[in-house]
């Protein structure tokens, strides 16, 4: 399954609550999101572009073609629409938005996840872009390629 938000005219976006959780599972949520947030309100605010939420591949059909499949569609109407496509990739997915052309971003929010044994450690997330050919100038001044 792939989950995509298509902003035509300047997103409207606007940082969300996490209501349905409460307590320390509201607070491990929002530690993950909010770095997420802030770094897609600071570059895409008031911008046109393709955000996709995720892509998700049952195990048991990983590795044949599927997730490539998913994110050829957003391409597809990125390409017609003439703009750019905004990832938050997980570390699984890194290798497949390289191979599909995309380009990781300067900015990488850092989140604090828990271990095993509980202890707390820094992640980062890494962001991508994909630019079609068409829309070779669509990307906003806020976002720096690495």
């Amino acid at each position: 399954m792939a989950l995509w938000d298509v902003y035509l005219t300047p997103s409207d976006w606007q940082k969300g609550e996490i209501s349905w959780l409460q307590g320390e599972q509201k607070e491990r949520a929002e530690a993950l999101v909010r770095p997420l947030w802030d770094a897609r309100e600071k570059l895409w605010t008031n911008e046109r572009y393709l955000y996709c939420h995720v892509i998700s591949v049952h195990p048991d059909y990983q590795r044949r073609g599927i997730g490539e499949l998913l994110f050829r569609f957003g391409q597809g109407v990125a390409q017609q629409a003439r703009l750019p496509i905004y990832i938050e990739s997980s570390d699984e997915a890194v290798r497949l938005y390289e191979k599909m052309g995309c380009r990781r971003l300067k900015e990488t929010p850092v989140y604090q996840s828990e271990t095993s044994d509980g202890t707390k450690e820094d992640r980062d997330v890494a962001l991508f872009v994909w630019v079609p050919e068409t829309g070779a100038n669509t990307l906003p001044r806020t976002v720096e390629l690495s």
